[in-house]
């Protein structure tokens, strides 16, 4: 078994490009395993934990001179950024406000173990998703309304509380197993909690891809024209990202364009999903397009930039 999973961690990103066409493929299984979301986003923030050195982690919160202004961009540049654009597309109200949303979104869950994956520093990645996630609540439903008048009620404070208790139970958890294997142990088998998490990531997006074959073979030009639009948000928000912050070093750049391409609208639709409508429950199904197809398509540029160490930018003053 351990062989098995090793076999998929390190073949990670390949796994990941092609599995997303399962959910396509196989339509039954994809609507089979939607209710697999919940428990899935879970097992991969676990998994996403172990992997990452504790160090580390102290480390990236030693770096408020990169965290803050991250997540500032994130939750506060970004959205304006995704207006300026929905507003110069001649695009459908429902993707007008999807395209928002996401880039009001925190990065997903599952950034970090991608950015451990691919060779760039996952406890910065933990540091930013994690801050960004538990703020999003307070900035998010005012920047939407202020931006679209849309008025999204996904209760702040209940929302806060279920992030914290997520992180919080996922991080016993992964606590508990590093206790109990040792970090020897979870060295010598990092290959194989890698597998273990790309199979999680395949389960996600076979559950999240339910109703994308029927809508590609009733509109396929409509279908083809929202995926242009996200791979177009995510390589954008990524080239943003690493322009902002390349001063930080290579690494750490990278790493933050990663975060910054890949958002958690999902979190946000799930929480308030009345003010939607299938157009955006669309694009966030789209999404995981480039969620999974773009780490093993930039991996070379990820990869060089896995090399170089983060340093702070010399004093100008």
């Amino acid at each position: 078994m351990m062989a098995i999973l090793s076999w998929f961690g390190k073949r990670g990103t390949e796994c990941l490009a092609a599995g997303v066409f399962l959910g396509l493929a196989i339509p039954d299984m994809a609507a089979a395993a939607r209710p697999l979301l919940v428990p899935a986003i879970a097992a991969m923030l676990t998994l996403s934990l172990l992997r990452l050195d504790p160090a580390g982690v102290v480390g990236a919160l030693r770096r408020p001179q990169l965290v803050v202004p991250a997540v500032g961009f994130v939750l506060l540049a970004s959205p304006l950024l995704g207006f300026t654009a929905a507003s110069m597309l001649d695009l459908a109200p429902g993707i007008v406000v999807a395209l928002v949303v996401w880039s009001a979104s925190p990065p997903l869950i599952s950034v970090p173990a991608i950015a451990t994956l691919v060779g760039l520093d996952g406890a910065l990645a933990l540091t930013v998703t994690t801050a960004a996630g538990l703020l999003v609540p307070v900035t998010l439903p005012p920047l939407v309304f202020a931006l679209l008048g849309l008025e999204l009620d996904i209760g702040p404070t209940a929302l806060m509380i279920r992030l914290a208790l997520l992180l919080a139970g996922t991080g016993a958890a992964a606590a508990a197993i590093r206790r109990l294997a040792g970090p020897a142990r979870l060295q010598r088998h990092a290959p194989a909690i890698d597998g273990g998490f790309v199979l999680v990531m395949l389960l996600f997006a076979v559950a999240v891809l339910d109703g994308v074959t029927a809508a590609a073979l009733t509109e396929p030009v409509r279908v083809a024209g929202l995926l242009a639009l996200v791979f177009g948000a995510s390589l954008g928000m990524q080239a943003l990202g690493w322009l902002v912050f390349n001063l930080a070093g290579a690494r750490a750049a990278t790493t933050l364009a990663l975060a910054c391409g890949n958002r958690n609208m999902a979190l946000v639709l799930g929480s308030a999903p009345a003010a939607f409508d299938p157009d955006s429950f669309l694009f966030l199904a789209l999404l995981q397009f480039p969620i999974y197809l773009l780490p093993v398509l930039l991996r070379p540029i990820y990869r060089r930039a896995s090399g170089q160490g983060w340093s702070p930018p010399a004093n100008r003053g």
